[in-house]
């Protein structure tokens, strides 16, 4: 039988059997298990419970376009889509978000610039610049926080980058279709030119055709011109005839002439209206850019209206208005969706009659040159009616001459009729060709002009780009957004994991220091005429001094091993305050319990490791986790020395302190209580010993 006892550490004799050491040798893992499971599971699905901040400096811009970044990200934050992991964003002031993450409300905050949207924007400009994002988080506060804020508040900026990169390639493809558009047109009007050149080649080659058949009948025309010269004294009627005729002639060209000048002033006339036709065009292409303008701007103003109309709308049930306003409130939804998609249509024809109107002028401008040139080609014109003049008089005056001398022309008559035959013959020819090589030249030179007008379009449309330029735009476009984010107070050691070693070591500590204390020892004085209090004293003094041991020589080990600390001192005097009050809450349970005791102290210890947040913060826990985070004596000393190490100033140091003095003071009278009780109950044995 003595092998299946072992005696008992409580004083009283009793001994525990084999049964009860291994029941505590099973309840005690399974219940630790369960406790730490307990405190674990399901705290990734809990973080939302995680305070942040965000703060929103960035400015509303109109021109060249409406745009609100910064509002966007920050919607996409504090109101994110159900499927997506998130933390507890609040939108705050700058202030507001200080004083917030230096007190421990807020883990984290996020600060959007002013000038963000106006980055965002910069994507199709020039001087593209990349939009900044900084993110500020306690390493005092928690371990685990930063690297979760960081990465959601990464995620939200990477898929507003995207959208503006989407935005930038999107312009990108529309200036090529433009470009395309213009390619086309350049290569209809080379097109063009090509057939008026070829006309040219055709007329050309039928005006040198033309010029040597003339050329051969004005060689038979001179042979017969040599033979009229002998007989040219015969010719007086025929040259009163030629004088006369040379003389309507010259009334012919004074008409001509005068036609010509009126020929040439409504041409100018007509260009100058053409002009101010050019003018107006090019204005009401203008006026169609600004509608196009303020269409986009509606669209967009609508879009927000909707966005708006749909978050009152999510939000109007849990405000608690009635289900008929949220209803309208969801109809105003889709009317505000329709609205904005009319807008958007009125935007894109607005924009290509914009379009139409600019070439429009063009044309115009086109149209405006060419009555010029007609201008001045009536004008030449007209010179040389004037010179045709003169000259029909000049003839007039040599026809009065030559009419005495022409006698004997018949013979020399017949042959310059056959080789006039031949001249006017080859002088249709030459009168056809040079009607096509005139057409021609014409189609030549208006292809030639809209091949200049669309390669003049064509390089103004294409994008040229320094290096630098090349540069800035290859790294905005891939990322548009950046986020830095700092980490305050993390410069020393890693102060969580310093406290929770520390605690738990001297937890253990005083685990040990007070096995051998049981109230046996104190009831061995029971009949002593001394008070309670004192007796009480008395026995806890060495419990106390061992414990100031156990923290110098804890502190003594940080100090070998020079572990940085923001405040050393504050956390030697918090240690030896922790290290006294666990020993006392240990002797309190050792008092009253023995050995259970004992290892109610052992599940304490566990349950102040579930309610530790240093790691995932506290708010993630189940309840009521959190409420005995700032509590129990362990898990206030965790945070407190955490602090302490890190630096920061999370929570209140005066109110972890006053924790501990709490405890370490209420462990003390139960003590106390339990001296006074027992003496009581061993009193009459006392006084039947002594009689």
């Amino acid at each position: 039988m003595s092998g299946s006892l072992i005696p008992g550490s409580d004083g009283s004799g009793r001994t525990m059997s084999w049964r009860t050491i291994a029941l505590i040798g099973i309840v005690l893992p399974l219940v630790a298990a369960t406790v730490l499971v307990w405190a674990t599971t399901g705290r990734q699905d809990n973080l939302d419970r995680i305070p942040v901040a965000v703060v929103n400096n960035d400015q509303i811009i109109q021109d060249p376009q409406p745009m609100a970044a910064g509002r966007a990200l920050a919607a996409s934050l504090t109101e994110p889509s159900s499927d997506q992991t998130n933390l507890d964003w609040t939108l705050a002031d700058t202030d507001d978000a200080a004083a917030g993450l230096t007190s421990g409300r807020y883990y984290a905050v996020l600060t959007i610039p002013p000038d963000f949207s106006q980055a965002i924007l910069s994507t199709g400009t020039d001087d593209p610049v990349q939009g900044e994002l900084q993110l500020v988080s306690n390493g005092a506060a928690s371990s685990s926080v930063p690297f979760l804020s960081r990465a959601i508040a990464s995620a939200a900026a990477t898929s507003l980058g995207q959208q503006s990169t989407q935005g930038y390639l999107g312009q990108v493809y529309d200036g090529f279709n433009t470009i395309a558009s213009s390619n086309e047109q350049t290569a209809s009007s080379a097109q063009e030119l090509a057939q008026g050149t070829q006309q040219v080649a055709q007329g050309a080659g039928q005006l040198d055709s033309g010029t040597q058949q003339l050329a051969a009948g004005l060689g038979q025309l001179s042979s017969g011109a040599g033979q009229l010269a002998d007989g040219t004294g015969s010719l007086r009627s025929g040259a009163d005839s030629l004088a006369g005729g040379a003389r309507s002639l010259a009334s012919g060209a004074g008409e001509l002439d005068d036609g010509i000048g009126r020929l040439a002033s409504g041409a100018e006339t007509l260009a100058g209206r053409q002009s101010g036709f050019a003018r107006d065009a090019r204005t009401v292409a203008a006026g169609s850019v600004k509608v196009a303008a303020a269409a986009t701007r509606h669209a967009l103003g609508s879009r927000g209206i909707a966005a708006n109309l749909r978050a009152l709308a999510l939000t109007c049930g849990r405000h608690g208005a009635a289900a008929a306003f949220c209803a309208a409130l969801d109809r105003a939804h889709e009317r505000a969706v329709t609205v904005a998609d009319g807008a958007e249509g009125v935007a894109g024809l607005t924009a290509d009659v914009a379009r139409a109107d600019a070439r429009l002028a063009v044309g115009a401008e086109a149209l405006a040159a060419g009555s010029r040139g007609v201008a001045d080609g009536a004008r030449a014109l007209g010179r040389a009616g004037q010179q045709v003049a003169s000259g029909a008089d000049d003839l007039s005056a040599g026809a009065a001459s030559l009419a005495q001398g022409a006698t004997e022309t018949d013979q020399a008559a017949g042959q310059l009729a056959s080789g006039a035959a031949s001249s006017s013959s080859a002088a249709q020819e030459l009168a056809s060709g040079s009607a096509s090589l005139d057409a021609g030249a014409s189609s030549a030179d208006e292809g030639a002009q809209q091949l200049s007008q669309g390669l003049e379009q064509l390089a103004e449309q294409s994008p040229t780009y320094s290096q630098e330029e090349e540069d800035a735009l290859t790294t905005v476009v891939s990322e548009p957004v950046t986020l830095t984010s700092t980490v305050d107070h993390s410069d020393h050691s890693n102060g969580w994991l310093i406290g929770v070693v520390v605690g738990i070591i001297l937890w253990l500590a005083a685990l040990l220091g007070v096995l051998r204390r049981d109230i046996a020892h104190v009831l061995r004085f029971s009949a002593t005429p001394i008070s309670s209090r004192r007796l009480t004293m008395v026995q806890v003094r060495p419990a106390v001094a061992l414990a100031l041991a156990q923290g110098v020589a804890v502190l003594a080990a940080l100090l070998l091993l020079r572990i940085g600390m923001a405040s050393p001192v504050s956390f030697g005097l918090l240690t030896v305050v922790a290290a006294v009050t666990f020993t006392l809450v240990g002797l309190g349970l050792r008092w009253a319990w023995g050995n259970a005791g004992s290892l109610a102290f052992v599940l304490f210890l566990l349950l102040q490791a579930a309610a530790l947040g240093n790691v995932l913060p506290i708010e993630t826990a189940p309840e009521p986790l959190p409420t005995l985070n700032g509590l129990l004596p362990l898990t206030v000393y965790v945070n407190a020395a955490s602090q302490l190490v890190s630096g920061g100033s999370v929570g209140s140091m005066a109110g972890s302190v006053t924790v501990l003095l709490v405890w370490g003071l209420g462990a003390t009278l139960v003590a106390l209580a339990l001296v006074r009780r027992r003496r009581v109950a061993r009193a009459p044995t006392a006084v039947a010993v002594a009689a």
